[in-house]
């Protein structure tokens, strides 16, 4: 009867997880989550979408995701606990990066490695869905102060940068705390740069693994 129980139970999951749209099935597989789904109260932003960032045009599709590993995505929902709690919110800049879109980034910045990983060597763990940029919102959708915008390469982008401005640097200090408590690095050159810290532990994720209506929107931004 226990068997026979088991077995039932174990049938029914399977039915669950095959019932499951194709595309749901293909991001679960690549262990890839839908930022919007995980934590509905991030604000998705993604940089890409508009022309204001380093290549000065879009580069992701108007309905592109914001995609990260599930155990990095995890991570970002308790470092959003901790700062909801200082009355601010998480805006997610940028997280998986296509391989196609970081050529495009490595052309546009002149081949500068300090700034942008460098595509001949080693993919930007954005690639491997392990790295995620931020800013700060106040609960109300207001903007925060914060150093610089995306793609800054200043010296004020720098996450350790002297800003003059206290509440700048009270709320880097907020973002980088809770950033840290929930298991991510920072990268020097960036304040709003974040990367998992078993980024070693998580592969890159080649488009051609993505769902074809995903493959679709890259290929067509590439042109």
């Amino acid at each position: 009867m226990r068997l026979w129980l088991l077995g039932s139970v174990l049938l029914s999951l399977t039915a669950c997880q095959w019932s499951k749209p194709p595309e749901e099935r293909s991001l679960r597989l690549l262990r890839l989550v839908d930022l919007a789904q995980h934590d509905p109260e991030l604000v998705i932003d993604l940089q890409y979408k508009h022309s204001h960032n380093l290549a000065g045009r879009p580069l992701y599709h108007p309905d592109f995701p914001a995609l990260l590993h599930e155990g990095t995505a995890k991570r970002l929902k308790k470092a959003h606990r901790i700062l909801r709690k200082q009355g601010l919110r998480l805006v997610v800049w940028d997280a998986y990066r296509p391989q196609e879109t970081q050529w495009a980034l490595w052309h546009a910045s002149g081949h500068n490695e300090t700034f942008v990983a460098n595509p001949h060597k080693n993919p930007s763990l954005h690639t491997h869905a392990c790295a995620v940029d931020v800013t700060l919102v106040h609960l109300d959708g207001s903007p925060a102060a914060v150093a610089t915008g995306f793609d800054d390469f200043s010296a004020q982008a720098a996450s350790d940068f002297p800003h003059p401005d206290p509440q700048v640097r009270a709320n880097r200090e907020k973002l980088q705390r809770a950033m840290w408590a929930a298991g991510f690095g920072t990268l020097p050159h960036e304040w709003w740069h974040f990367m998992d810290k078993d980024y070693r532990e998580i592969s890159v994720i080649d488009t051609s693994h993505l769902p074809a209506r995903l493959q679709s929107m890259i290929s067509s931004m590439s042109r």
